[in-house]
């Protein structure tokens, strides 16, 4: 699935979702960069959001599942944890794909955890509604009901065994600082500050240091920026935007 909003014509934004979750985290920041005037389009990637994979899910998967909807060029890619990694290893692939790039939140240092994440996936899979629900509620207090309500269809939705078993064949384990280091195009992280960030350690110290000072930006939030702290998400890029598109 796909979702889209329209602007006024100032360019193309394709927003990629992370793990677990679906193109509907974006129901808020889409519809606001429409209103900046960019043409929008928020992607369900593979094994996610209804669509199914016969194989463990891999990198080459998330990036096909892109190029073969929107084969480019775009003028911002957005991704979001998971979907960060996507569009970071996109670029790498097809270096004309986007003129710029907004990283949210990358995994980076999380080598060797592919197993208990994968067992994390499967038993949210076999949960029950209520309990997601609540859980999210709880973990997240900031949140609008939309926000927990997507939460929760983005579980209900992926292909759970695909995302699992691709967590037990090394899907996470990417080079985070080698990748945006490689990117030829303006690249902005949004790095989380608080709690549960996915990018620890020298994955975290090697991204900070390829990348311009002001192109760090760490933000008072945890993982899900983009639901913790929209306004200020919309500021940075908005900035970015200004400057380099």
């Amino acid at each position: 699935m796909a979702l889209t909003w329209s602007g006024t014509g100032r360019g193309t934004v394709v927003l990629l979702h992370g793990m677990m979750s679906l193109a509907h985290t974006w129901w808020r920041i889409g519809p606001a960069l429409a209103e900046r005037g960019w043409d929008v389009t928020a992607l369900d990637l593979a094994a996610h959001g209804g669509n199914r994979l016969d194989r463990p899910l891999d990198t080459a998967a998330l990036v096909d599942s892109v190029t073969a909807r929107l084969p480019g060029p775009v003028d911002l890619l957005v991704g979001h944890s998971m979907g960060a990694a996507t569009a970071a290893a996109l670029a790498a692939r097809q270096p004309s794909y986007a003129r710029a790039l907004v990283l949210e939140d990358p995994p980076g240092g999380q080598a060797g955890r592919g197993p208990e994440l994968a067992r994390g996936v499967e038993l949210d899979a076999g949960a029950d509604r209520g309990r997601l629900l609540e859980r999210s509620r709880r973990e997240h207090p900031a949140w609008a009901p939309e926000d927990v309500e997507y939460d929760v269809v983005g579980i209900e939705e992926a292909d759970a065994a695909s995302v699992a078993a691709g967590l037990r064949s090394g899907l996470g384990a990417w080079d985070t600082p080698a990748l945006v280091a490689a990117a030829s195009v303006p690249v902005l992280l949004l790095a989380a500050g608080g709690e549960g960030t996915a990018l620890i350690g020298a994955a975290r110290d090697g991204v900070r240091a390829a990348l311009p000072a002001d192109r760090f930006v760490e933000l008072p939030g945890g993982h899900c920026l983009h639901r913790d702290l929209p306004d200020r998400w919309l500021a940075e890029v908005d900035a970015f935007t200004a400057a380099v598109l």
